[in-house]
């Protein structure tokens, strides 16, 4: 099956193990990068934090490339289900694509 990349902006719930090394947004930015459709992340602001007995829930907002499959269902619903198959991801809310932006494009000039 062929696949391409996409950038989304995604709301996800993912658990912390406790003691997990560095930050408590360092572990739940670990949790996002282990998913197999996760090319790359760019940015990732931790939401909110619930801590539990075992580990520690984290509402997370994450810019992520996903290489997915290249299908006819919705980037959303497609995206959503990846990022769901991964290992600590409790939900994913809130899925919006994002347009690529081409860093070193000339601005664009206003006429009239």
């Amino acid at each position: 099956m062929q696949r391409h990349c996409d950038s989304v902006v995604a709301t996800l719930t993912v658990r912390v193990p406790l003691g997990a090394t560095g930050s408590l947004a360092d572990g739940a930015v670990r949790v996002v990068e282990r998913i197999e459709a996760v090319d790359a992340i760019a940015d990732a602001d931790v939401r909110q934090v619930s801590p539990g007995l075992n580990d520690t829930t984290v509402d997370l907002r994450v810019r992520v490339a996903l290489e997915i499959p290249a299908d006819d269902e919705s980037l959303a619903a497609l995206a959503s289900r990846e990022l769901e198959a991964g290992v600590g991801v409790e939900a994913v809310e809130d899925v919006e694509r994002v347009e690529a932006v081409e860093p070193d494009a000339p601005p664009i000039a206003e006429v009239g």
